[in-house]
């Protein structure tokens, strides 16, 4: 790290307390902390429904998955893409028209207040593992940069999440996404280009195991992962607990247009992201040799092998602030999520359903402050976890614990005939296949089949897909069954009335197009700012990196500034 590479990290610091203390005042009341009035642009809205999607874990994890079995890895994100623009064509208005302010209150008006508790209290454990590998992504990469302990980077970092979260909920929240996302796309997009020449170039034999990757030689296992993938993807994208992303916006079609923002970005980015370990991994380097700190687990810093080596001094520190981005805006937007839970969901519903405005509002702060305690707990045990790589431990997260969740809440706008308790029950029923998958299947059984040995990766993807399929076919047919499981009838006449009553104009909140303007401003300056780093290159192609990031920051900068600008004179002189 040189002090450019610091002045850089600093930089950003300075920009996100700024952000956050310019919107920390925009929550004035416990809907604006959690929900933000309703009142979210599609952009905003679009970015946190983005960033919301990966997190520090994609340039560790899923850069070591990507390094080792080459454009595997792109399966899981194109699954990200499909989803939101399923999002987009069906869910994200049907969701928003439900005219509701968290997740959970969704589960309350589809099933009844016993599932609404069922997964509220199985929410948060949830929200805590995914945080934990989000923060002990980001602290490997940041260990194997500056040689510190990873317990250190995983505390520093959790401190700056909570920060954010609790200084204004959703405003702040959605606020720094936005400035993140624009970060982590100009930061990325260049570095990908970049390293994407350099692969364009190598010769064909240098690109051994390109699609399927090492470790594995029967195509029907690939098969199988693939599918699986593709479709806890488009379940967790388009489940109740995910419609957070489409209920913060002013209406249908905004959170229509947010969706398809995150799906437009999820079909290329991860192109650009994953082009430096593809380089790396062409010129079979010995990551344990290069950073010897994280022992078994040096494939995951195949992307800073990329930067050390191939991009000019400075650039280290941009990659970092992108590193930040990508894990600072899924916890605070999690984070968020869970004091919206505790008191809408806990505090009102169970404990003092009269609960006055500053009550809910001292709840969520506290809400979040201890949620992000526990999730900077958990990534501190998962440090410690050994036997398994990043990507497999969100591979098992997902297919064994999301799955019984994601399931019944994905169904429940599909199929509205099914009894309230369907949802509760479906969980449990869930939680059981995954026991019985885990303990009970053995992948060598499918290896008989074709007189083989299976690989390590072999055993765990089969083990991941069989996992998703059992989900599909017991999970998901047990609550389509639930109508001939009893005669109690689930009372949906109300839903049904939101779902086919577009939102009014009366119901809308205004949207305040200087929030635009102010977000817009800075990012031009930060656009000038790393433009002006290129003076200090000693080549064209270096100032050229510089001047291709600061000019993509400044471009949208100014391009939001004066979007919002015209929008802004527009609803004042109407």
């Amino acid at each position: 790290m040189t002090h450019l590479d610091w002045a850089m990290l600093a930089l950003y610091f300075v920009f996100i307390i700024k952000v956050t203390q310019a919107f920390r005042h925009k929550a004035t009341n416990a809907s604006g902390f959690i929900s933000g009035g309703g009142a979210m642009t599609w952009w905003m809205a679009g970015a946190t429904a983005f960033m919301t999607q990966f997190s520090a874990w994609t340039f560790t994890g899923a850069a070591a998955k990507a390094y080792a079995d080459g454009l595997s890895v792109m399966f899981v994100f194109w699954g990200n893409a499909l989803g939101f623009f399923i999002s987009a064509l069906y869910f994200a208005k049907r969701y928003r028209r439900l005219r509701v302010d968290t997740a959970m209150d969704v589960i309350k008006l589809r099933f009844n207040k016993a599932s609404e508790q069922t997964f509220t209290w199985l929410s948060f454990p949830i929200t805590l593992i995914g945080a934990g590998i989000w923060l002990n992504g980001l602290g490997a990469f940041l260990s194997a940069t500056f040689g510190i302990s990873i317990d250190m980077t995983i505390i520093g970092i959790s401190l700056l999440v909570t920060f954010i979260a609790i200084s204004g909920g959703v405003w702040t929240v959605s606020a720094t996404n936005v400035i993140q996302l624009v970060l982590l796309i100009s930061i990325t997009m260049i570095v990908g280009f970049t390293a994407a020449s350099e692969v364009a170039v190598l010769p064909v034999e240098s690109l051994s195991h390109t699609i399927m990757g090492e470790g594995i030689a029967i195509w029907q296992i690939f098969v199988l992962w693939i599918g699986a993938m593709l479709l806890s993807q488009t379940l967790n994208t388009n489940n109740a607990l995910s419609s957070y992303r489409f209920l913060i916006t002013s209406n249908e079609k905004e959170a229509t247009r947010a969706a398809t923002l995150a799906g437009v970005l999820f079909l290329f980015a991860p192109l650009l992201w994953f082009s430096p370990p593809w380089f790396v991994a062409s010129l079979d380097i010995n990551l344990i040799d290069s950073y010897p700190n994280l022992g078994a687990g040096a494939d995951n810093a195949a992307y800073l092998y990329y930067i050390d080596h191939y991009m000019p001094s400075g650039l280290l520190g941009l990659v970092m602030v992108a590193m930040l981005a990508a894990t600072v805006s899924p916890m605070t937007t999690a984070l968020n999520r869970n004091a919206g839970i505790v008191v809408n969901n806990i505090y009102l519903s169970l404990i003092n359903p009269k609960g006055t405005d500053r009550q809910q509002m001292l709840l969520g702060k506290w809400a979040t402050l201890l949620t992000g305690v526990m999730a900077c707990a958990v990534a501190l045990f998962f440090s410690r976890l050994e036997g398994y790589s990043l990507f497999d431990i969100m591979m098992l997260f997902t297919a064994m614990i999301q799955m019984p969740l994601s399931i019944p809440s994905f169904l429940a706008l599909l199929n509205l005939r099914t009894p309230g308790w369907s949802g509760w029950a479906t969980i449990l029923v869930g939680l059981v296949v995954s026991v019985i998958v885990h303990f009970g299947f053995n992948a060598e059984w499918f290896a008989a089949l074709f007189d083989y040995s299976l690989t390590a990766r072999e055993q765990v993807d089969l083990k991941i897909a069989a996992t998703f399929i059992s989900h599909v076919i017991f999970t998901g047919g047990f609550f389509m069954l639930t109508p001939w499981l009893s005669r109690a009838k689930k009372d949906t006449s109300e839903i049904r009335r939101r779902l086919d009553t577009p939102m009014s104009i009366e119901e809308q909140s205004p949207i305040d197009h200087t929030n635009g303007m102010f977000m817009g401003r800075a990012l031009t300056v930060l656009g000038i700012l790393v433009s002006l780093i290129a003076v200090s290159t000693d080549t064209w192609r270096d100032a050229a990196i510089f001047l291709g990031i600061g000019g993509l920051i400044l471009l949208c900068g100014t391009g939001l500034a004066y979007k919002s600008s015209r929008l802004y004179k527009l609803s004042i002189t109407t």
